[in-house]
């Protein structure tokens, strides 16, 4: 999956609201959301989790005279979080606040967001940061007799954005390597007994066990006539795997984009990978830290398999 789209899947939703307010004030005002300990009670939830790789979710809640829709996005897999929180407090008079707080590849949308948000509705007042959002606008008075009216009204529509923002993300996030889990903890598959990892004279050791199969692969960087070519030798050896899903796993790689010179026989598999990723150059540390912190976390728990591995899907 690429790195941006997620990104930019999130800067068309992240001003959703808006459309949902009618006429509003132009009239500035002071004063950011203070997120309190507690938004109320929670009135509808929606959750997601591929493996280890990312994780969603969206929660509406209701206290006193405000509706609140939260939602956090963690891709592990970028090292980039997103949390972001609409609230809607209904009075004489009525405001809409916007607080967004992101890190990783999302601070390099930043920019965008705040402009979004500023756009959003007439008389935005925003301040804005390399890792944050805020926003807040006045909106047309809503009386004591309609204020019922006017917060379920913010408790439908919040439930909708949520179901969408779950659609969108779950489309996104099906090419993440992982089982699906959706808050209860039930879609895992046969955990790994040991997934070590280890850097040693220039070479990448990583051995995963099961109790009927294993895998063990070495990955170095691969020089042609003594010079650097950008590129790692990855050779990956199997026990236990049936030649027919080897055969699969083989066909599967040489669909791959981004790797080459793929080479099968028997239980072993090599190719060429690329030692920039995402336009970064990768070490074989760097490699190890992915390994021990987002696959065999994963592994271990069940919420990856070798299957999710081999196939991404």
């Amino acid at each position: 999956m690429k790195a941006t789209s997620m990104v930019n899947f999130f800067k068309m939703g992240v001003m959703f609201a808006l459309f949902m307010f009618g006429a509003c004030s132009t009239e500035e005002s002071d004063g950011w959301l203070e997120r309190p300990d507690n938004f109320g009670e929670s009135l509808y939830e929606r959750h997601l989790k591929k493996g280890t790789s990312a994780a969603f979710e969206c929660t509406v809640y209701s206290r006193d005279n405000h509706v609140t829709l939260e939602m956090n996005l963690d891709l592990v897999a970028y090292q980039s979080e997103l949390s972001a929180v609409y609230d809607v407090e209904v009075g004489e008079p009525t405001y809409y606040y916007v607080d967004l707080a992101f890190t990783g590849m999302f601070q390099d949308e930043a920019p965008d967001f705040c402009e979004g948000i500023k756009k959003s509705v007439d008389g935005m007042k925003t301040s804005c940061s390399k890792s944050s959002v805020k926003g807040k606008a006045k909106l047309a008075d809503v009386s004591a007799a309609a204020s019922s009216l006017m917060l379920g009204n913010m408790v439908t529509a919040l439930k909708s954005q949520c179901d969408d923002f779950y659609d969108a993300y779950k489309e996104q996030m099906a090419e993440f390597p992982g089982r699906w889990s959706y808050g209860d903890g039930s879609e895992v598959t046969e955990p790994a007994l040991l997934c070590d990892v280890n850097v040693s004279a220039d070479t990448l050791y990583m051995n995963v066990d099961y109790s009927t199969r294993s895998m063990s692969m070495v990955v170095t960087h691969y020089n042609y006539n003594g010079a650097p070519t950008g590129s790692f030798m990855v050779l990956e050896s199997y026990a236990g795997v049936s030649p027919d899903t080897l055969a699969n796993v083989c066909n599967a790689y040489r669909q791959e984009s981004d790797i080459s010179g793929v080479y099968c026989e028997g239980s072993t598999i090599s190719y060429l990978a690329p030692e920039a990723q995402e336009g970064q150059i990768l070490t074989l540390e760097d490699m190890a830290v992915v390994y021990k912190k987002e696959v065999c976390p994963g592994l271990l728990d069940g919420s990856l398999s070798m299957e999710d591995l081999w196939f991404n899907d």
